[in-house]
């Protein structure tokens, strides 16, 4: 499981470096293949090891292919999915047209959710947390989660 924010720099070649707390862990669940997408609904992108992308994959490419949100939820997450392994320096790549999309520059959060990671501009990462917790407070808490005990 992934877990833990990560405040991290990204090279001047679009390099980023994985925390050492998580590389022997990428390392053994998939040899240090990995894939890199676009979030389909945040400005964030998306780091899975291959094999939890592999099963992803294949629940979205089994969803009813006429349907709209189908068709959205392909093109963005399935039609953006980059290939990437780490390097010897325990490095990916993140190609030019994902950090754009991101707006990631140099400053950056890494986000662990448990089978994937989350990469985030910071400051768009601070912003979303504030947005989050302003909408929250609007809405009811769902019982599911006013159930769990911390």
């Amino acid at each position: 499981m992934f877990r833990g924010v990560h405040n991290l720099t990204i090279d001047a070649k679009g390099r980023l470096k994985i925390p050492t707390r998580h590389q022997t862990q990428i390392d053994k669940t998939c040899g240090g293949k990995m894939v890199l997408s676009i979030h389909p609904d945040d400005g964030c992108l998306l780091l899975y090891p291959l094999g939890d992308w592999q099963k992803l994959e294949q629940k979205v490419s089994e969803l009813p292919s006429l349907n709209i949100h189908t068709k959205r939820l392909k093109r963005k997450l399935i039609g953006h999915a980059t290939d990437c392994e780490l390097d010897k320096a325990s490095r990916i790549l993140i190609p030019g047209t994902l950090r754009d999309y991101a707006n990631l520059n140099k400053k950056i959060i890494m986000s662990g959710q448990g089978r994937n990671f989350e990469l985030w501009d910071e400051s768009t990462w601070n912003k979303q947390l504030a947005n989050l917790d302003a909408l929250s407070k609007k809405e009811v808490i769902p019982i599911e989660i006013s159930q769990l005990s911390l």
